[in-house]
């Protein structure tokens, strides 16, 4: 406390002596409030970042710790069972002797190791001819899970599904997929299928990879017809050329507010930055709850140097926005959301929203014939400055013209992703 305003009066010291100061404590009591106010509200908004990171994290526990139980009380009905069924005894002892087998095994070889019971899978596809009903076989294929691929596109194998597929060209070979390595972090997770690591490598030689978390849930109908479900499937170029780009500026982020729309199973873009950037915050976001449900499963297997947290967001509940979150995101991430017509201007209008009146909006999509440019104007009428980049990123740029040389596969109206930044000409 001051000795202005501890010090006693006397008859030498003018009545206006004090009244200055105290002026000055009244201005200042006038403003704190408010300053307090907005301190207060940003901390409320990261301890709910950290109570959902917190809550995600016992709710992964208890899953596997039911899971394990659950295998556990399997183990012992098959036991029981091998007394009461003379038929089935070499079978379930076969499983047990199995079982055990594993469970001898070393973490890393654990994967050698075939479960005792096998995951349904879909009805067998018949023999389909036109173009729509082999796309439908690819996409049964991919929810069979036939085949392990990996991200990058090295193969050279064409096939009449490839050519059937809308898709064709799978990415800018700046991503590999490798098994995952951690077997002391796997064992934690109580399992060693589903995870890997995805690394990017770019021109300046610095490797930057993160841990994915694959669904193991076969997906079902409903799923499928759910809310946006194209990214529970691969991941785009359009996503890839995104997380090129981010990393490339990664310095920009550093200490900003960031949100992710759209982010699929991976949420690459998010997910990368989050671990690299270092910035304030980052907010994955998808409108499907199988995709949030995976990326709450991978944020728990990253060093990540920020608040962060996920999270189901369909556009078009604008009731369900977060106002804390509101003109809050310095930076918002969306990579090939713009194909749905239904849901373009609810993407606009959740864009306007959450993005701070000095931030950016990175949009990444290929021209898909207007669709791009419809987005673009729906963008400008609601009162976005845009820029339209196609040369954004010299690594992506020398690849798609690598491609549009030397590949029949790639078309560059579907595949090529050109890039929109958006900001607010008034708040």
């Amino acid at each position: 406390m001051s000795a202005t305003l501890v010090q006693k009066l006397t008859p030498e010291t003018p009545l206006n002596s004090q009244a200055q100061p105290q002026q000055q404590v009244s201005r200042k009591a006038e403003q704190t409030p408010e300053v307090e106010v907005g301190h207060l509200a940003t901390i409320s908004l990261l301890l709910q970042y950290d109570i959902d990171n917190t809550l995600n994290a016992f709710k992964e526990h208890r899953r596997m710790t039911l899971e394990g139980r659950g295998m556990a009380a399997a183990a012992g009905s098959l036991s029981v069972n091998n007394n009461q069924e003379k038929d089935l005894n070499l079978n379930l002892n076969m499983t047990a002797a199995g079982q055990r087998d594993c469970s001898e095994l070393e973490v890393g070889q654990i994967g050698l190791c075939p479960p005792a019971v096998m995951p349904p899978t879909p009805p067998a596809t018949p023999n389909m001819q036109s173009t729509a009903q082999k796309r439908w076989k690819i996409l049964a294929k991919v929810l069979r899970k036939d085949s392990e691929e990996t991200v990058s596109s090295s193969s050279d194998e064409f096939s009449e599904e490839q050519t059937a597929s809308v898709r064709r060209f799978k990415s800018f070979d700046l991503l590999r997929q490798d098994s995952f390595e951690d077997h002391v972090s796997l064992k934690c997770l109580g399992k060693t299928e589903n995870w890997y690591k995805y690394r990017m490598l770019l021109d300046n030689d610095v490797e930057y990879s993160v841990n994915i978390h694959h669904m193991e849930r076969q997906l079902t109908a409903s799923d499928l017809m759910g809310f946006n479900n194209t990214g529970n499937i691969c991941v785009w170029p359009s996503e890839e050329a995104l997380t090129a780009l981010v990393l490339s500026e990664v310095e920009a982020y550093r200490g900003k507010w960031i949100l992710e729309l759209g982010g699929g199973f991976t949420s690459l873009a998010g997910l990368m930055l989050a671990k690299y950037a270092k910035p304030y915050a980052v907010h994955l976001t998808d409108g499907n709850e199988i995709s949030v449900e995976n990326v709450r499963k991978t944020v728990c297997l990253n060093e990540l140097s920020c608040y962060t947290k996920c999270s189901v967001l369909k556009w078009q509940e604008s009731s369900a926005r977060a106002q804390a979150e509101q003109a809050k995101f310095d930076f918002i991430l969306c990579a090939d959301c713009l194909f749905f017509d239904e849901a373009r201007s609810a993407l606009v209008d959740t864009i306007w929203y959450y993005l701070a009146p000095q931030g950016m909006a990175l949009i990444m999509a290929p021209s898909r014939g207007r669709t791009l440019s419809v987005f673009q104007a729906e963008c400008t009428a609601r009162g976005f400055t845009v820029e339209l980049a196609t040369r954004y990123n010299e690594t992506i740029w020398q690849r798609h013209l690598q491609l549009k040389a030397d590949s029949d596969l790639y078309d560059e109206d579907l595949h090529y992703p050109q890039l929109l930044r958006l900001c607010k000409t008034h708040s």
